[in-house]
């Protein structure tokens, strides 16, 4: 089995942090699917705080090198 060297960061080209656009380049999927998905979940009231969560414990675009390097 072959190890990806994808490492989860914020994307720097995000809408507001780049934590949806980081997920969706680091899973292979649409950043709009995503953005719809917690958009909903955002009126169930959930979603603000996944979001929240993701926010902080994702590490920035600038550590990326840095993190690539330890795996």
């Amino acid at each position: 089995m072959q190890q990806s060297n994808k490492v989860l960061t914020k994307n720097k080209h995000g809408i507001v942090s780049g934590t949806l656009s980081g997920l969706a380049e680091h899973f292979g999927i649409s950043k709009g699917r995503l953005r719809f998905v917690f958009f909903i979940l955002g009126f169930m009231g959930i979603g603000f705080i996944f979001y929240f969560v993701l926010w902080i414990s994702i590490p920035n675009y600038s550590q990326r090198a840095e993190l690539q390097e330890r795996q």
